[in-house]
């Protein structure tokens, strides 16, 4: 694969499939190959900076960066890379502390590893890859804290692989989702809630039956005006 120009897609509506409520746990199997193939697809592309601010919203922030850990730099407390199959223990940590991995009803493996990171813009050190075995595998970051009648936006960078990536910001039924539009390629997805939806989790999961690879970094969580 071949680096192509960064991409901007977003969302301030919609309504998110139900998600997953099974949780995936740890096994030894590695992320070798899809870090060595995002790698290779990121080496020598373009880095197209694209601020967040730029659109959804269109108004100023109310807050800093409220995500945890949001350019994946801190290593969690499994190390990496660290799986998760049927029978292992829950919540999973991923690879990136502050980010804990889920999967699908069906209980698919699903693994993460930090790696040097390709994104680009400003980016840190590293970024992390996810292999979903089946549908909505993916990683989390609860916010439970946020009060619920403030509105938020969250962004992040991905690259897809395999699969087809989607984030949230509300860990449970309803909210907007944001879905990926591209593969072999960085693409910036966001998400803004309004005063109908909370922002409580932040979600970034695959959705393809047939499972997924994909890179993540730059998130950013920010309060933003309440328009609606």
């Amino acid at each position: 694969m071949s680096m192509k120009t960064a991409t901007i897609h977003r969302r301030c509506g919609g309504q998110k499939p139900e998600p997953a409520h099974g949780m995936p746990r740890r096994t030894g199997r590695c992320l070798t190959a899809l870090s060595v193939a995002l790698l290779a697809a990121g080496a020598g592309g373009a880095q197209a900076a694209s601020p967040a601010a730029s659109a959804c919203p269109t108004q100023f922030f109310l807050s800093g960066q409220l995500a945890l850990n949001p350019s994946f730099e801190t290593l969690g407390s499994d190390g990496s890379p660290t799986c998760w199959t049927l029978g292992d223990p829950t919540p999973p940590p991923s690879a990136a502390d502050g980010w804990f991995m889920h999967t699908s009803n069906d209980g698919d493996t699903v693994c993460s590893a930090l790696v040097p990171s390709t994104a680009p813009g400003p980016a840190g050190q590293r970024m992390l890859v996810f292999r979903a075995g089946g549908n909505e595998g993916g990683v989390y970051q609860d916010h439970l804290e946020l009060p619920p009648n403030k509105t938020y936006m969250f962004s992040v960078w991905v690259f897809v692989r395999r699969g087809q990536v989607a984030i949230a910001s509300n860990g449970t039924v309803g909210g907007p989702v944001a879905w990926s539009t591209t593969q072999g390629e960085w693409e910036q997805l966001r998400v803004c809630t309004n005063s109908q939806f909370s922002t409580n989790s932040l979600v970034i999961y695959n959705q393809d039956p047939n499972g997924g690879e994909f890179a993540v970094d730059r998130a950013e969580l920010r309060e933003i005006p309440t328009l609606e």
